[in-house]
């Protein structure tokens, strides 16, 4: 069988793992992507276990682990007390860690090891067009020098209205907000994850990204709210914010991931509420499979079961990110006092923690 060309629309997480992965087993890849450059400010910062294991082999992980901060766990909070804690620890698993790398960084660490093996991401470069046409793909694409249609064997990562497959879903109508800044004095437990819940349904979550050389930690803040720093309580030194910005959080899921030639990953095929941090490391799952279907097309059943492996795994995942939504934010007094309960137990027995922490981890699946 010829090797395909493959055409990957996007070069984000998603993206840009489908390209190394391509690349690495001699495919040729073609990678574009409408932006100038990594989005800075993403609500994606936590690489998950599975996600190290499937990047290993193409040198990525030793790269993340060098840049990114393990995290053992995290604390939950309730008013001015500890509620529980999560250990990652737990986890009967080489990476039984949360690595914190922003998704920007992660992106640039990606972008490094693809550039390694000769492939460049096209920047300010958009998909005008796609059609699919007998054995292949057209392409009609728009770059800063022009406009150029180009034939493909097959394309990743393309839009849900270029196959014409619904995006069905919604968004959740309250605002929240999300904010990286150096902070100069930390008042609780370093070098973890920190939740902070209340009984009025406003909710606050901050973790470490980074260690400036003035000794400042980096945080990401993220909150259900107007000001996602003003929700971590406590005496706080916020020494410089770096950006900040607002946003909705979509729930929508296509309900297949491929036409006849092209096929659909991460954001382009699910999206969901960032609680649990599983949506970036979804994608990366999604790219890991479809490359290693392309490569083995010539056994079993190849890309022909990609929707039917990648689809079920996200539909489990948003469901469970729309419960846990709903029990951070809850609001009255029964409701609250359940779940600080649930907290509470759960937080204090370790084994039951393994067994939760492994689909979060993307284990299970």
């Amino acid at each position: 069988m010829a090797t395909p060309s493959v055409l990957i629309v996007g070069a984000g997480p998603t993206g840009l793992t489908a390209a190394v992965e391509l690349a690495r087993r001699g495919i040729p890849v073609r990678i574009v992507d409408r932006n100038a450059g990594p989005t800075p400010l993403s609500k994606a910062v936590g690489i998950q276990a599975h996600s190290l294991e499937l990047l290993e082999p193409s040198g990525v992980t030793e790269r993340l682990l060098a840049a990114g901060l393990r995290l053992p766990g995290g604390t939950i909070h309730f008013k001015g007390r500890v509620l529980g804690r999560v250990h990652f620890s737990a986890l009967k698993h080489r990476f039984n860690f949360l690595l914190a790398l922003p998704q920007s960084e992660t992106e640039e660490v990606l972008t490094g090891v693809l550039a390694d093996r000769g492939v460049t991401v096209e920047r300010n470069t958009t998909l005008a067009e796609l059609r699919e046409e007998g054995d292949g793909v057209t392409a009609v694409i728009d770059d800063p020098q022009g406009r150029e249609t180009a034939r493909f064997d097959l394309v990743y990562g393309a839009p849900c209205c270029a196959l014409g497959i619904d995006f069905p879903g919604y968004t959740h109508a309250r605002a929240w907000s999300i904010a990286d800044a150096e902070i100069a004095a930390w008042p609780y437990e370093e070098g973890r994850a920190h939740l902070f819940l209340r009984d009025d349904g406003d909710v606050g979550f901050i973790v470490p990204i980074g260690t400036n050389l003035n000794g400042t930690i980096r945080f990401r803040a993220v909150s259900n709210t107007a000001d996602a720093l003003a929700r971590v309580p406590g005496d706080l030194h916020v020494a410089r914010v770096l950006r900040s910005d607002t946003f909705r959080i979509p729930v929508r899921h296509a309900p297949a991931y491929q036409g006849v030639r092209v096929f659909l990953g991460g954001d382009a095929a699910h999206v969901h509420s960032p609680v649990g941090g599983r949506g970036m490391n979804l994608g990366i799952e999604d790219a890991c499979s479809f490359a290693r279907r392309l490569a083995a097309q010539d056994g079993g059943e190849g890309l022909s079961g990609y929707t039917a492996e990648r689809h079920p795994v996200a539909r489990r995942w948003i469901a469970a990110s729309e419960r846990t939504l709903r029990a951070v934010q809850t609001t009255g007094p029964i409701d609250v006092a359940l779940r600080n309960l649930v907290v509470r137990v759960v937080g204090n027995l370790p084994a039951l923690q393994a067994r939760l922490l492994r689909p979060v981890a993307g284990l299970r699946d």
